[in-house]
């Protein structure tokens, strides 16, 4: 049983490795900020305008993630390691199938684009 004075654990202090920083994710904040005009821009325009809102990313080195970070690093690698069942299911379970099939080609783009580089 646990109280207020002793809390159960984090799992990050069981697996710290867990909660290192993430390449492709300070990338992601990096140049959302810097509004360069990349396949990554056009990316993050396609996904404000179907998501209806712009995406929340956090400042570069942030240590928490928010919803839109965790979702796109895991459509990211879902595209990477060509999971296709993970992958449809995370860019069908917010967008409209239109929505989906532009963001899909804006995303292999910035995937081709990001993969050069990193």
């Amino acid at each position: 049983m646990t109280s207020a004075a002793n809390p159960t654990p984090h799992w990050r202090d069981h697996f710290p490795e867990l909660a290192q920083a993430d390449p492709l994710l300070d990338v992601l904040r990096l140049l959302r900020q810097s509004g360069e005009a990349t396949p990554l821009a056009d990316l993050f325009g396609a996904l404000d305008t179907a998501l209806s809102q712009k995406l929340d990313l956090r400042l570069p080195g942030s240590p928490d993630r928010s919803f839109d970070e965790r979702w796109l690093v895991a459509l990211f690698h879902a595209l990477r390691v060509a999971d296709l069942s993970r992958y449809t299911f995370l860019l069908r379970s917010r967008l409209s199938a239109g929505a989906a099939a532009r963001v899909h080609f804006l995303l292999t783009q910035a995937q081709v684009w990001l993969e050069a580089r990193l």
